[in-house]
Parts: C-alpha cells; sequence; structure tokens
C-alpha cells in the first residue's frame, strides 16, 4: 500500500508542474499560439500480475497517455475534447512536432512509422493502424516484440512462447490465446505481419552485440555493474546491499 501511495503522489506531483507549465504560458500570452504534447515514456504495473515496474507489454506498462492541445487540434467536424481512437505511437511525436514547425521531412529523414497527431486527429479513425514496440534492455534475457492491429495484440519473445491477446473481449489481458487452437490463424497472421517489418533473431543478436561492446568499453562485466545509478528505487520491503 505505501508503494501504491507513493506512485500516486508522484502522478499528482507531475499534475502540479503541468499545472505551473500552463499557468506560465497563460501568463507569457504564449497559451492562443502553443502546442501541446502531453505523453510518457511508459507506464507501471504497480502490482498488477504480481509485477512491478515497466519492461512488459501488457496494457497497464504500453497504454500510455497522448494529449494534444493548442491551436488547429481538433477532431473531425471541429470538436475540442475528443478522444481519437486510431492507435498513436511514441514515434509520432516526430512528425508531429516537426509538422508543427512547419518543417517537411522527405528521403532518409523521414520515419515510415511516423505520422502527425495532428494529421491523425483530424482524419477517419484508422483502428487496424499497426503499432510496433520492442525491448532490449534491462531483465530481459531476450528480444520482446509487441504487435498491436485492430483487436488483437501479439506479443514474440525470441527463444519463450510467443502471447496474444484479444483486447475487445479482454481489454485486462487475462487470457492468453497463443495455445488456443482457434486461434492459430490468427497468431499466424500477427507473426508474419511482425516478421515482414524486422527479422526478430536478427535484431536481438545485433542488441545483444551491442550491450556486450558497451560493457568492454566500460571495463567488463564486473567493473559495469558499479557504473551510473541503480536502474530502479527498490520495492517495499527490500534492502539492497
Amino acid at each position: 500500500m505505501r508503494g501504491l501511495a507513493a506512485y500516486f503522489g508522484l502522478v499528482s506531483f507531475i499534475d502540479a508542474q503541468i499545472g505551473m507549465v500552463l499557468d506560465a504560458l497563460e501568463e507569457l500570452g504564449l497559451k492562443d499560439d502553443t502546442r501541446i504534447i502531453y505523453t510518457s515514456d511508459h507506464g507501471d504495473s504497480i502490482g498488477a500480475r504480481g509485477l512491478w515496474g515497466k519492461s512488459v507489454f501488457y496494457e497497464e506498462s504500453v497504454k500510455i497517455q497522448m494529449i494534444l492541445a493548442g491551436p488547429d487540434v481538433v477532431a473531425p467536424g471541429g470538436t475540442n475534447g475528443a478522444i481519437c481512437e486510431t492507435p498513436v505511437n511514441l514515434t509520432d511525436c516526430y512528425a508531429t512536432i516537426l509538422d508543427g514547425l512547419g518543417v517537411s521531412v522527405v528521403g532518409d529523414a523521414a520515419h515510415p512509422d511516423s505520422r502527425s497527431l495532428f494529421e491523425i486527429a483530424q482524419a477517419p479513425v484508422d483502428s487496424d493502424r499497426e503499432i510496433l514496440s520492442q525491448y532490449h534492455a534491462f531483465g530481459s534475457p531476450s528480444a520482446g516484440y509487441m504487435l498491436r492491429k485492430g483487436r488483437y495484440k501479439y506479443h514474440h519473445y525470441v527463444g519463450f512462447p510467443p502471447e496474444l491477446f484479444d483486447l475487445e473481449n479482454d481489454p485486462e489481458e487475462l487470457r492468453d490465446l497463443a495455445a488456443d487452437p482457434a486461434y492459430a490463424s490468427v497468431l499466424a497472421e500477427y507473426e508474419t505481419l511482425l516478421r515482414a517489418r524486422l527479422d526478430p533473431e536478427l535484431v536481438d543478436r545485433r542488441a545483444k552485440a551491442d550491450q556486450d561492446a558497451l560493457i568492454k568499453r566500460h571495463g567488463g562485466r564486473e567493473k559495469a555493474k558499479f557504473v551510473g545509478a541503480p536502474g530502479a528505487t527498490p520495492v517495499p520491503g527490500y534492502s539492497p546491499e
């Protein structure tokens, strides 16, 4: 309970800081010509499924807020305060910021998965837009990938069984359908979609090679253990050495 209370306290603190920024914009006369994106890099499990932290592809970790406000930020029909049901990703911030600055990106500078949120907000809902996420970092023995398209979300782990969830009928992701023969075709379809985007095993090998090279540059594994700050605040009841 102390951990949950601390987490919600942090949320309230961030809300207050955002309020200070918005108040400053108004005081400086910038409110009417400033566009705002409010988002986050991840959510937190805070005890869901017995987990504490991030590093997983369940909704409590990956389904983060993406709030867009400011001049000319309207949904179809000119309404404000609307919810856009088209799935979006953090990569969309790239195209959004450049769009807000009036910068056109072409050639190698363009990101194939990045679309301006200003454009998405005013376009018809595209519920089948594919959203890709991947994880190679702390606490992961191998690469993990998430592909969301429509009602289904597919988790692919190199060397481990996959997961498949029907977000329409199971929004809490409590029933893994990957081993259900009735969903074998869906599972195969989503693995094909993932592999059309990347080679999971190859990307995993490259990530591990980059990590090994980074460790060597810091003097080897034993020395690297003591470089930098701890990765996270210890969970309640645990005292690290």
